[in-house]
């Protein structure tokens, strides 16, 4: 092989590392995001599963409540493919 070609594949694999690193950040913002909506959202989905009286002033509990639903499940499916890979 030569110095040229090994020079190619090095920046293909440089290349390729760079792209595992913005996908993990990316991954990580996603994570981080669905981590804070659910925590936000908590109060309501808390007073909704209570049966509780509506938290909103503009009646907006069901559409919260099922961000909370989704967010919590997407996080949960995200730590269900990564103990996949390990």
């Amino acid at each position: 092989m030569s110095k040229h070609e090994i020079k190619l594949l090095e920046n293909d694999i440089n290349d390729l590392r760079n792209q595992v690193f913005y996908l993990n950040d990316i991954l990580d913002k996603i994570t981080e995001w669905l981590e804070e909506e659910i925590e936000t959202n908590q109060d309501v989905a808390d007073a909704k599963d209570n049966e509780e009286d509506y938290v909103t002033s503009d009646g907006t509990d069901d559409i919260i409540y099922g961000r909370h639903e989704c967010a919590t499940g997407l996080l949960n499916q995200i730590k269900n493919w990564e103990s996949e890979d390990e």
